[in-house]
């Protein structure tokens, strides 16, 4: 039977009669394996946008438990294309404050349907739509862009009262010079400044997210690694290392760095390698085995909702 193109380059799914596309996994701390969507599409890691929009999803918002459950920092390192960016954008789609309610009603609907309201039915009414999340995308090495366009990503949802203070704070970004010396005091203070304000704005603690830490590291040449080293420990130190105004702080990247290059600062990180051996004595130690890539289950539940 021939697949259904759609206008944006998008496939769908044939109508053929599917097996069941929830399969059990082994292990009673995992989910059994979830697909929802019908339409193939690569290359799209809005989260919210893929479900509402009907498309291919492999359900891991199971792994939101995990993310709430310990206070420490992580610290993630996975190769490219194993779902990173993904993992952060549906933590982001499911903590972040959410107005106006009929929006947050909507997305307690979405994840009410998903394997994490199957494992805790209380979780998502007590964590949706909850906590201020600053996102921040460090792909992007101009590091007074980053954190302008996360100051940014807040004036929707500030009252008109309050989002002089970030504009004021925009405007100081805006008036930098975009080289590394000239805006590290700056951008580490207006980051710091953000957090806290929206802690006291909100009434509550600040999630941090964190999209690939490492590449500033390793876009720099030889000459210059050991400057950004130095910036990156300024920067995120202050969000990581005792500060009651962040539940939780997240990092994930490609590359094996060493958390010591940044200083005591990120030395309560926890590390979850993907081939390196770790402290198997923690409780937590394989928290993020199966998380990201594909589990043998969860590929047999993809063939199943493609009738293969």
């Amino acid at each position: 039977m021939p697949k259904r193109a759609h206008s944006d380059g998008a496939v769908a799914l044939p109508r053929k009669q599917p097996r069941s596309s929830t399969v059990s996994s082994t292990g009673s701390n995992r989910a059994p394996a979830h697909v929802t969507g019908d339409i193939v599409d690569v290359g799209t890691n809005n989260w919210i946008r893929i479900v509402r929009d009907n498309r291919l999803l492999v359900d891991k918002t199971h792994l939101l438990l995990h993310v709430m459950k310990y206070g420490s920092p992580d610290v993630i390192l996975r190769p490219r294309r194993f779902g990173k960016t993904m993992f952060l954008n549906m933590a982001h789609d499911f903590l972040n404050v959410t107005r106006p309610d009929k929006e947050l009603a909507e997305r307690k609907r979405i994840f009410k349907e998903m394997n994490i309201h199957k494992v805790d039915p209380t979780f998502v009414d007590k964590h949706c739509g909850r906590y201020p999340v600053v996102h921040l995308d460090l792909k992007v090495v101009d590091m007074a862009s980053v954190i302008s366009t996360a100051i940014a990503k807040w004036h929707h949802a500030i009252s008109d009262t309050s989002k002089a203070e970030l504009n004021d704070s925009r405007n100081r970004l805006k008036q930098m010079k975009y080289s590394m010396d000239d805006c590290v005091d700056d951008g580490i203070a207006i980051l710091s400044e953000l957090v806290d304000y929206l802690s006291e704005y909100y009434n509550t603690q600040c999630i941090v997210l964190v999209d690939s830490f490492d590449a500033p590291i390793m876009e720099a040449y030889d000459r210059t690694r050991d400057r950004v080293k130095r910036y990156m420990r300024r920067l995120l130190s202050p969000l990581a290392k005792d500060n009651t105004r962040v539940r939780k702080f997240i990092m994930v990247g490609t590359s094996p760095v060493n958390l010591d290059t940044f200083g005591p600062g990120m030395n309560n990180c926890r590390r979850y390698p993907l081939h390196e051996h770790c402290d198997r004595s923690r409780e937590d130690a394989f928290l993020y085995q199966t998380s990201f890539g594909f589990t043998k289950e969860e590929v047999e539940a993809l063939l199943d909702k493609a009738a293969v």
